[in-house]
């Protein structure tokens, strides 16, 4: 009697390790630590042990349940970390880079919910310096968000399915401020397209009181003439534009974006009132000289122009890495940066990483290790 029994249990859970075949969970992570040198942090040179330079140190959890029909659930969640000293980052959250969950099918598109990017970051930022090797190669204060300094909260994404190598996306991030939905509201829009050498990415971001809506946000370098407009601004909004070629072993990308800090408070952050605009103009190639060795070099120009004053901050980025793979999981890099701050800029700042140098230019020179698992 109990033979039947036996069968029908083995062959239940034969059939339910065929259902759970169908779903994953996978554990991921980057580890990256090195030595940093800067020729003036504050008039003084300084040696520096860093972690998650070239990419922040994280770990996190991917995962996925076919639905049938095409349909299934996604999640994420993402932790970053300093391996130096074992703290949490963005400002001590357990999943700071990412936390949402959402459906995705083949013909409708993805749909997530929770803390999430938004897509200037996404979409133009991996064609800068900064997304391809790191935040020692910064846009100024990462005023476009290019670096992806801050999330999203409470945020809704959508992304399309790909379509003769287009995607478009869309971001809302609701404030959560009852009797006014507005407040602290994020919105985003992107579209990409990639088909054979060719790369194309543009994306806007406007978001309502920047300061309580994303705090994290780096926003403007110490080295501004007019103090931290981001704490200041009643709106923020920023727009860019990327693309790039390849050919063989090389790559080539051009990349713009417009930033503006509007309704400037003149008792909170900044010393003026009114509104200030940052253009950026960035080109990037990289080369491998090898399979197993990559060269890369960068250059930005940044000028902001502040309303009230007629103020024109401008800085200079130079940018060089030479990266070599040991394996398909670790590779050790050196790089190096030098900003020149002109115009009305007094001093230099890469920023978020480094403190103000006292004169307009400052150098870095960093040896790191990093390891993907």
């Amino acid at each position: 009697m109990k033979t039947p029994f036996v069968i029908a249990s083995l062959a239940a859970l034969c059939a339910s390790g065929s259902v759970w075949a169908q779903s994953s969970v996978t554990l991921y992570g980057i580890i990256d630590e090195g030595l940093t040198f800067s020729n003036n942090q504050l008039g003084k040179q300084a040696w520096q042990m860093q972690s998650g330079i070239s990419q922040g140190s994280r770990w996190g959890i991917l995962g996925t349940e076919d639905l049938g029909g095409g349909l299934s659930t996604v999640f994420r969640l993402e932790n970053g970390f300093d391996i130096n000293s074992g703290k949490l980052l963005q400002q001590g959250r357990m999943f700071g880079r990412g936390a949402y969950v959402g459906l995705a099918s083949q013909t409708l598109g993805t749909l997530t919910l929770g803390r999430q990017n938004e897509l200037m970051g996404d979409y133009v930022g991996q064609y800068t310096a900064n997304g391809n090797w790191g935040i020692l190669f910064p846009h100024p204060g990462d005023l476009d968000n290019t670096g992806i300094d801050f999330r999203v909260n409470n945020a809704v994404r959508y992304a399309s399915p790909v379509l003769h190598g287009v995607q478009a996306g869309a971001v809302y991030g609701f404030g959560n401020v009852a009797g006014d939905m507005s407040r602290d509201a994020v919105k985003s829009f992107g579209i990409k397209y990639t088909g054979g050498p060719v790369a194309l990415a543009a994306a806007f971001t406007a978001i309502d009181r920047p300061a309580e809506a994303v705090p994290e946000g780096v926003w403007t370098p110490t080295n501004t003439i007019d103090g931290n407009y981001g704490i200041a601004a009643g709106k923020y909004q920023s727009f860019g534009f990327a693309g790039q070629y390849s050919f063989g072993a090389a790559k080539v990308a051009g990349i713009y974006t417009n930033t503006r800090f509007m309704g400037l408070d003149p008792t909170v952050g900044a010393k003026i009132g009114g509104h200030v605009t940052f253009q950026i103009f960035e080109v990037v190639a990289s080369y491998f000289i090898t399979p197993a060795l990559q060269l890369g070099t960068g250059y930005s120009y940044t000028e902001g122009n502040v309303s009230a004053t007629s103020e024109k901050p401008k800085y200079h980025n130079f940018d060089a890495i030479a990266d070599y793979f040991l394996s398909k999981r670790t590779d050790a890099y050196l790089q190096a940066t030098w900003m020149h701050a002109a115009g009305d800029a007094p001093v230099a700042d890469l920023a978020p990483v480094l403190q103000a140098s006292s004169t307009p230019n400052q150098v870095e020179v960093r040896l790191g290790l990093r390891h993907k698992f």
